[in-house]
């Protein structure tokens, strides 16, 4: 009973009933701080998304699944969907073989940094970042003229091996005449150090007044309340070099595929690419089974396979 005490003490801490005050307070702002958006005429969309699973969990090395999905979007409806076949990757031992050889597929060269031994958790999202940058650049080079290429989290590589990467999305958008914006859905920023940014700026609209849909500037992009029947605000990051007209076209593009009913104020783009590319259980099972059926090709049996890949909580929760 103390472990949840304690957890929600934590969370008691960062979601202070005062949020919005005590950020309009901190941070200086006030009703002409948010930025009315103004739904425009419907823009084309390609939308970018990924996914991973674990499927073996080994002493030696981990195996992940993954997928991306790129679907370009026009007049409200979906034009095209493009999705990578299932891809099977080593996490630890032989990772950076399996790494090598997708950066390779996507961009034609080797990565100029490896994967840093030992850190599966970042390992595991190289791969990913890996498959959905490959995709944004297909869509940045496939996408007409005046589209807006959106990717799901930030324009920032959290790998170094992607920087170069991602600066090519960028020029790439720019040679050909898309704009470019990332949408996070679970921001980690906060703005005293404790609490959530997103949240309190969503708090500060309402205290102050801002009917949605608007946009403020924060020192980490744009927090953006897409929907006026919506509750939420997402952090949109778009490229440091883009004046004001171009915010305004993007967040306008935003704001014009908000309104789904299912997932009311948040971008339909999106949330088609995510639901593509999410990587179901029953799936998760395939593979595994694909890879005994892979093993018994070998003359593998079964207490060899359990041996390296087996998992004797299986076994346990049997009983």
């Amino acid at each position: 009973m103390q472990d949840i005490i304690r957890v929600v003490a934590e969370i008691t801490r960062r979601s202070r009933e005062d949020d919005g005050m005590s950020f309009i307070s901190a941070s200086g702002i006030s009703n002409d701080s948010f930025f009315r958006i103004e739904p425009a005429p419907d823009r084309p969309i390609a939308a970018v998304d990924g996914s991973n699973a674990t499927v073996y969990s080994a002493p030696f090395f981990s195996i992940a699944v993954y997928r991306g999905v790129i679907t370009w979007y026009r007049n409200q409806e979906r034009e095209a969907l493009r999705a990578t076949p299932w891809r099977v990757f080593r996490i630890g031992e032989g990772q950076d073989e399996d790494y090598s050889e997708i950066y390779h597929e996507f961009f034609g060269r080797e990565p100029d940094i490896p994967l840093a031994a030992g850190d599966t958790t970042a390992s595991e999202a190289a791969f990913r970042d890996t498959i959905e940058y490959g995709l944004a650049l297909v869509a940045a080079r496939e996408s007409v003229s005046g589209t807006l290429l959106l990717l799901d989290g930030a324009l920032y590589a959290e790998h170094p091996s992607h920087k170069d990467i991602l600066d090519e999305i960028i020029r790439t958008c720019q040679k050909r005449g898309l704009l470019l914006a990332a949408v996070t859905k679970n921001a980690s920023a906060t703005w005293d150090g404790i609490r959530p940014l997103v949240p309190a700026a969503m708090k500060a609209g309402v205290l102050l007044g801002a009917p949605p849909p608007w946009r403020i500037r924060v020192p980490e992009g744009h927090v953006a309340c897409l929907h006026q029947k919506s509750n939420r605000a997402f952090l949109v990051s778009v490229p440091e070099d883009y004046g004001e007209d171009d915010i305004s076209a993007v967040f306008s593009a935003l704001a014009s595929y908000a309104g789904d009913g299912r997932i009311i104020g948040y971008p339909y783009p999106l949330v088609d690419a995510h639901r593509h590319a999410a990587i179901r259980s029953a799936q998760v099972q395939r593979i595994r089974h694909d890879i005994i059926a892979g093993c018994s090709t070998q003359s593998i049996r079964s207490f060899e396979y359990e041996e390296i890949l087996g998992d004797y909580h299986d076994e346990l929760n049997r009983y």
